[in-house]
């Protein structure tokens, strides 16, 4: 619990989550009394908490591949006698690949609700609850992909389930997750799975959850080695998409990538290729139709946000415009995307980034910054899922799978 006494000793440490696949890390420390913890050390503050906590956990588990997910504000808890202040800070990384830690006498990758089982070190619980996603940080987040934004989504699920009293308090909470992106089906779609098929009990929902986080993984995987199996390089892309990605990685053709303004991930993808051993070409999105039309290409290979039943494609904004100069080259256009991506209708649910992003001058200039654009399915040679190649058939009867799932709404 929280408190204000400020008898007794005092210390400060910073708390390093590490998550992968929706788990996270926890360690013993041998001098914790058996108590469970993140990987925690005195806190100094003099290069800031975030870069103490990757220095930690970089000497602690010998992880090098940390991307920062969020540092959160500090809270001080009553422990042994006196105070504690914690703060706190969670990373991804791509493995679970640490060996021994320093330091420690055990070490397990766990769903984060173990820490409600466990005995722990005080407060933390309530320091994870500062890092962990919410509806509010999913709306906000315009890095990363709707695969990447669906299993966070789960993990809040997950998280809320467990400290719930009954299957009614998770209503709300699973449609301000399902709200929080409209434009990203897939958020919609393992949600209202989780919510439809388990049995109406908080335990029940939590255990979904994390069986659906697994699923969730396997299949973008799945999807992203068909993409690597059917396709020849080079390829152009744009924009962030983690399926991607990996897809490129098995493929490990030459790759062209549009920066995809104004956030710029295809900066971040053209890096993370790059750091793979690819031969990697970045380029505006503007001169990326030109660069198609001069250059041979095997295939153009995109993500999707979204897939409408009609077959139209929802993805970041410059994804017609490359689909269209495509056609114009005669090179095939192919989406990769695990099969929840596809919708229960044919809606296109449009977001609009920040106008300063785009103008932040003085004149009196309308802005509009569109964040997704529609490609018409007749741009798009195929899609290709966990399951292979999805044809116009295969996305009517995905759907009306999904729209099963979306009974409990209507039920509730």
């Amino acid at each position: 619990m929280v408190s204000d006494d400020t008898r007794g000793p005092s210390t400060a440490v910073v708390t390093a989550f590490v998550r992968n696949r929706g788990a996270v890390l926890l360690t013993r420390p041998a001098e914790s009394g058996g108590r469970w913890d993140g990987l925690s050390a005195p806190a100094e503050g003099s290069a800031g908490h975030a870069a103490e906590a990757r220095r930690l956990v970089r000497e602690t588990t010998g992880l090098s591949s940390l991307t920062l997910a969020y540092a959160g504000e500090s809270l001080t808890v009553e422990a042994d006698g006196g105070e504690r202040t914690i703060y706190p800070v969670l990373f991804d990384t791509p493995t679970r690949e640490t060996g021994d830690v320093a330091g420690a006498d055990a070490a397990e990758w766990v769903p984060p609700t173990a820490m409600l089982d466990r005995e722990t070190v005080p407060g933390l619980w309530s320091a994870y609850e500062r890092v962990a996603p919410s509806p509010t940080t999913i709306a906000a987040d315009t890095i990363h992909g709707s695969a990447a934004l669906s299993i966070r989504a789960l993990g809040v699920l997950r998280d809320r389930a467990a400290v719930a009293d009954d299957w009614a308090a998770l209503i709300d909470p699973a449609l301000e997750l399902q709200d929080a992106r409209p434009s990203m089906a897939v958020l919609e779609n393992r949600i209202n799975r989780v919510m439809n098929t388990a049995e109406r009990s908080p335990e029940a929902v939590h255990d979904r959850a994390i069986d659906e986080i697994e699923a969730a993984v396997d299949a973008d995987a799945g999807a992203a080695a068909t993409a690597a199996d059917r396709l020849e390089g080079p390829i152009a892309t744009l924009s962030w998409s983690g399926t991607v990605r990996d897809a490129l990685v098995d493929l490990s053709a030459p790759v062209t990538v549009a920066e995809s303004r104004p956030d710029r991930e295809g900066v971040d993808l053209a890096e993370s290729l790059a750091s793979e051993g690819l031969d990697v070409t970045l380029t505006t999105d503007a001169a990326l139709p030109a660069v198609l039309s001069n250059r041979e290409f095997g295939a153009v290979l995109v993500g999707a946000d979204t897939i409408l039943p009609n077959g139209d494609i929802v993805n970041k904004v410059g994804t017609r415009a490359l689909a269209v100069a495509a056609d114009r080259a005669d090179v095939p256009v192919y989406v990769v995307a695990a099969r929840d991506k596809v919708a229960t209708d044919d809606t296109f649910h449009s977001e609009s980034g920040p106008a300063v992003t785009v103008y932040d001058g003085e004149a009196d200039i309308a802005v509009r910054n569109p964040v997704f654009d529609l490609t018409p399915g007749e741009l798009v040679t195929g899609v290709l899922t966990e399951d292979g190649l999805l044809d116009g058939r295969g996305i009517s009867v995905v759907a009306a799978q999904h729209r099963s799932d979306a009974e409990w709404v209507d039920d509730r």
